[in-house]
């Protein structure tokens, strides 16, 4: 990947200056990603995201004193870790939402269906996620704190509550 960064650098000494800059926090960048994503390729797009953003801006950071590009690397890379988090989160969402199939019941009817539908989608998107991670995915709890970056013991909780929440609109009957 150093090569397409490179690529982004007119200057040779500029050129050389980013490739010491990759090589000292290439495993920093890296270690920040993962700790956030808890996922291996996920983080070696973030990283990969991180280093082609200070290419593209390295003539402006170049000049930085040490403990501000420090900063700026860890803010950089922190910040493109949450937002490839966030994006993996609506991706769920919207592949989750998009298929019916994932609380049909063979005894249930269309009209049943279609309110239990119109029920969880009136619910909110963190415990319509909770709800579709455990009963159309199967997961268990230590999966699910793993999935969304919470514990198990909190996984529980919010699949409790998003149950009884699903439970009041049920028993309310009006869409």
């Amino acid at each position: 990947m150093l090569p397409i960064y490179m690529a982004l650098i007119d200057d040779e000494k500029d050129k050389k200056a980013f490739e010491k800059l990759y090589n000292k926090y290439k495993n920093k960048v890296h270690a920040i990603s993962l700790n956030i994503l808890k996922n291996e390729q996920l983080a070696e797009e973030s990283t990969s995201d991180t280093f082609l953003s200070l290419a593209k801006c390295f003539q402006k950071i170049k000049h930085l004193e040490y403990h501000k590009l420090d900063y700026y690397i860890v803010i950089t890379s922190r910040n493109m870790a949450k937002n490839i988090s966030k994006k993996e989160k609506e991706n769920l969402m919207t592949v989750s939402y998009d298929d019916d199939s994932y609380f049909v019941n063979e005894n249930m009817s269309c009209y049943e269906f279609e309110f239990l539908k119109g029920c969880i989608k009136k619910l909110k998107v963190d415990d319509q996620e909770i709800l579709y991670l455990k009963f159309s995915c199967g997961l268990e709890y230590s999966e699910i704190s793993k999935t969304l970056g919470i514990t198990s013991a909190t996984a529980r909780k919010r699949l409790q509550y998003a149950k009884n929440r699903l439970k009041i609109l049920l028993e309310k009957g009006d869409l």
